[in-house]
């Protein structure tokens, strides 16, 4: 995956590009081969001649389905060169059992960390690059959660308000059996998780 160093110049140009492009539905071409397999509908093409027709108000009932959540995992980002483990971009969507029907429900990005101090760069790293763009900021720290939201009042998108979320995370951590005089000892050291999210309180 190649490193473009040509960040965008608004808020939700670059939160697209740290979603590899899902948030507009242009993806990022690293993830064709994925979405070609796993996500297929956002290549689906719809017919631009097709003419409405305006019938009576009825509920249209929606057909049965189940919920899948397919992880795109990538070690290398196109838009962000922080020094990450690795970060997954989770897509959710219903699959129906009429396939005329089609639905991404929700779209998740995150990165994940070894270390404190790789996480902490990274995080300072995005909320600089967020800063930048002369938009409305809120920093909190709260029970070792800390996050940083963004708004840009100036955009109607739906991606024009985000948030930055870093995490202790002991899931991501490793595990060490150490040996002492009574037996064994086990000790678990953290990982440390990045959320990119969309949508905040700061309006």
């Amino acid at each position: 995956m190649t490193f473009h160093n040509s960040p965008a110049q608004t808020l939700d140009k670059y939160a697209d590009q740290l979603y590899l492009g899902m948030l507009s539905l242009h993806p990022d071409t690293s993830i064709n081969e994925f979405l070609v397999k796993y996500v297929p509908v956002v290549f689906k093409k719809f017919d631009s001649n097709m003419k409405w027709t305006v019938y009576p108000k009825v509920s249209i009932k929606e057909p049965e389905y189940y919920k899948v959540t397919n992880s795109y995992i990538f070690n290398k980002h196109p838009y962000f060169n922080g020094h990450f483990k690795s970060g997954q971009l989770a897509i959710t969507q219903k699959i129906y059992s009429e396939k005329k029907w089609s639905d991404i429900t929700d779209i998740e990005l995150w990165f994940e960390f070894d270390t404190k101090d790789d996480a902490r760069k990274s995080f300072s790293q995005l909320v600089d690059t967020f800063s930048s763009f002369n938009v409305l900021k809120r920093i909190t720290s709260q029970q070792g959660i800390d996050k940083v939201e963004f708004t840009d009042k100036n955009c109607d998108k739906y991606y024009s308000n985000i948030q930055i979320i870093l995490a202790t995370d002991y899931s991501l951590g490793k595990t060490y059996i150490m040996p002492t005089k009574n037996g064994t000892k086990t000790i678990t050291k953290a990982g440390y998780k990045i959320l990119v999210e969309i949508g905040n309180n700061l309006y």
